[in-house]
C-alpha cells in the first residue's frame, strides 16, 4: 500500500497539450500555445470547444503581444472568426485558455462560407460575397441573443471597412452595405440572419 501511495505521489500531473493533426488544423485540451506559420494576410479560424469554464483564444504577434481576441465565452463554443483584418498585422501563434477539448482550423479568408442573398447562423461567423458589392445595397439584420452583437463589413482584400451594427441583446434593423464590401464578420451569442437587397 505504501508503495502504491508513493508511486501516486511522484506521478507527474496531467498537462495541457496540443497537436497538429493536419495542415492548419490543431487539437488540444486545456491551456495551450499553438504556433502557426507567420502570416500577415487576413485569415479565419474555425473554433470548437467542449468545456464548462472560461474559453478564450487570442492571436499573438511574433513578439508575443496579443493582437485579436477571436473567442471569449464560457462553456461550449463553436464559431468562425477573422483575424489580421487590420493592415500591418502579423500573427505567429494562437493562445488558448480552456478547461476542455478544443480544435482550431486556420484558413485563408477566401475560405469563408458563401453569402449570396440570405445568410443565417448562430454565434460567430464570417461570410463571403462572390464579388465586392456595388451601388446602394441594404442589409436587413436580425439577432436573438443576450450578449454582444456586432457586424463588420470587410473589403475585397479582407480588411476592416465599416462597423455596421454594435449592440447588446436582440437586434432588428436595416443598414447600408458600403460599396466594395466583400466579407462580413459576425460576433453573436444567439441566432442571426442577414438579407442583402
Amino acid at each position: 500500500m505504501a508503495a502504491l501511495i508513493g508511486a501516486f505521489l511522484v506521478q507527474a500531473p496531467a498537462t495541457a497539450h496540443s497537436t497538429s493533426s493536419s495542415a492548419g488544423t490543431y487539437r488540444g485540451e486545456g491551456d495551450s500555445l499553438v504556433r502557426i506559420p507567420v502570416t500577415t494576410k487576413p485569415s479565419i479560424v474555425k473554433i470548437t470547444h467542449q468545456g464548462e469554464g472560461h474559453f478564450a483564444v487570442w492571436t499573438l504577434k511574433p513578439s508575443g503581444d496579443k493582437q485579436d481576441l477571436v473567442a471569449n465565452t464560457v462553456g461550449d463554443h463553436k464559431g468562425t472568426s477573422a483575424f489580421n483584418t487590420r493592415s500591418g498585422g502579423k500573427v505567429r501563434a494562437l493562445s488558448v485558455t480552456a478547461d476542455g477539448v478544443w480544435t482550431l482550423q486556420v484558413l485563408p479568408i477566401t475560405s469563408a462560407r458563401s453569402w449570396a442573398v440570405n445568410a443565417k447562423g448562430a454565434g460567430a461567423d464570417v461570410i463571403r460575397l462572390a464579388k465586392p458589392s456595388t451601388g446602394l445595397r441594404r442589409l436587413t439584420i436580425r439577432h436573438s441573443g443576450e450578449g454582444h452583437f456586432a457586424v463588420w463589413a470587410l473589403s475585397n482584400d479582407g480588411r476592416l471597412k465599416h462597423l455596421l451594427v454594435n449592440k447588446v441583446g436582440d437586434y432588428r434593423g436595416s443598414v447600408a452595405l458600403p460599396p466594395g464590401s466583400r466579407y462580413a464578420t459576425i460576433t453573436a451569442d444567439g441566432a442571426w440572419s442577414i438579407t442583402r437587397k
